[in-house]
């Protein structure tokens, strides 16, 4: 009788994700915030969490892990002086 053992689908949480993506760096390292974000969408395609949000994760594990961080992943225009 063949019997095939069940096996468990592991559902990898954001931070599980993000940190999966900085493991590619080294401490020292200085991560750019739109890599890190393509990364995170390409591994994750239904990831719906904002960019903000992954953003704030990435500094968070990224501090602790004693890299820099280049907050450069907002557009040309986002980054322009609002004049009023």
């Amino acid at each position: 009788m063949n019997v095939a053992a069940e096996v468990p689908v592991i559902d990898l949480t954001v931070q599980d994700i993000v940190s999966s993506a900085l493991s590619k760096f080294r401490a020292g390292d200085t991560i750019s915030t739109r890599a890190m974000l393509h990364a995170i969408r390409q591994s994750d395609p239904t990831c719906e969490d904002s960019d903000d949000h992954l953003v704030e994760l990435i500094v968070m594990a990224a501090v602790g892990k004693t890299m820099g961080v280049v907050f450069d992943h907002r557009s040309a225009d986002e980054r322009l002086p609002r004049l009023s």
